[in-house]
This record gives structure tokens, C-alpha cells and sequence, in this order.
């Protein structure tokens, strides 16, 4: 009889190989069937094996194709450099440092001669996994991909999209940005 849903260790003992397989989270070692991560041991009586869940979640690994949110924190010329945040879709947090490029070209579908007209330190973003090796690369070509909150350069205070772009609500200075169509309608301290 097995004890299931219990809290388990690496290396801690499970179970035989002659009452069950090893499963996720599991490795046989001399016919003896053990945690090899921390989490909660349930046997699977479908398949008959003994399977281990982790106690924390796992960090959402990036994939090409994904939408991401991220916040500029470098601009040259002929790059924007941000730190990825949030994978759109996934409930948790992206982990560890994770910088993303945006190279010039990849900026908007005309052509780009500066990166520092596109985008500011601070800005938070929405862009596209284009690739993940050796280098996160991002693109944000599409209407839907651009800037989504932006601080006014003068004061701080948060930008309004206007028709001529964006402008200060506080003190009036106006800015240019590679705007989403949805700017200023995401409420980013919910992601």
C-alpha cells in the first residue's frame, strides 16, 4: 500500500521497480524508485507509476512566436535593449534576468534610422519573440506590438496618446513614440 500525497525530498524512497515505473519527477536507482525534486508524491494508478509535483512553479521559458511585455532599458541607435516581464497568455512571471535586442529593423515596417526615436529608457513594451538563441530577439513590427506605457520626459508622469502622438498631461511637453494601437488602455501592474 502506497502513502500518496505526501510531501517528499530528493533521494527520498518512493517505491520498488516491482510495484511501480518511474515517473515524472522520479528515477530508479538499484530496483528503488526516488524523488529527484522536492513536491508532492502521487502515484498515477492509470499508468501505475510513481510521479513527483513541484512544489514551486516553473518559470516560464520563452518560445519564437511569443508576445511579451517588456520594459526599454537601453537605447542606442541602432538597438533597444529591454528586460522581459511577462509572456502574455502565461499566469506567471517570466524569472532571472532575461534581456531582449531589438535591432533597428526590426522596429517598425518602414524604415527605422534611429532606435532613440522609436523607443526611451523606461518605456514598457509589447513585442514578438523572434528568436530565443543564441539571444532573445524581439520585433515589433506588427500594429498591435509597440509601446504601451510611457513616462513623460520631462516630468515623469505618465503620457496620453493623442492624435499628434503622445503628450504631458502635467506640464504639456510633447513626444514621439513607436505606439500599440492600444497604448495607454493596458493596466501593466496587473501583469
Amino acid at each position: 500500500m502506497h502513502m500518496t500525497e505526501q510531501l517528499v525530498f530528493p533521494g527520498d524512497q518512493l517505491s520498488t521497480s516491482e510495484e511501480l515505473l518511474p515517473g515524472d519527477g522520479t528515477f530508479e536507482e538499484n530496483g528503488i524508485i526516488r524523488a529527484s525534486r522536492i513536491g508532492i508524491y502521487k502515484v498515477n494508478d492509470r499508468n501505475r507509476n510513481a510521479e513527483v509535483f513541484p512544489l514551486t512553479s516553473i518559470p516560464v521559458e520563452l518560445k519564437k512566436g511569443n508576445t511579451i511585455i517588456a520594459r526599454v532599458v537601453m537605447v542606442k541607435s541602432s538597438m533597444v535593449i529591454a528586460d522581459v516581464i511577462h509572456v502574455e497568455g502565461q499566469p506567471r512571471r517570466v524569472s532571472g534576468d532575461t534581456n531582449g535586442t531589438i535591432h533597428v529593423k526590426e522596429i517598425a515596417q518602414g524604415y527605422v534610422k534611429d532606435a532613440g526615436t522609436e523607443f526611451h529608457a523606461g518605456d514598457y513594451i509589447r513585442a514578438r519573440v523572434i528568436q530565443t538563441q543564441p539571444s532573445i530577439q524581439l520585433a515589433t513590427k506588427d500594429p498591435n506590438l509597440g509601446v504601451i506605457k510611457a513616462l513623460c520626459s520631462k516630468c515623469r508622469t505618465p503620457y496620453l496618446k493623442t492624435a499628434n502622438g503622445l503628450e504631458c498631461p502635467k506640464c504639456g511637453y510633447r513626444d514621439k513614440r513607436r505606439l500599440a494601437q492600444d497604448y495607454g488602455n493596458l493596466d501593466i501592474t496587473k501583469i
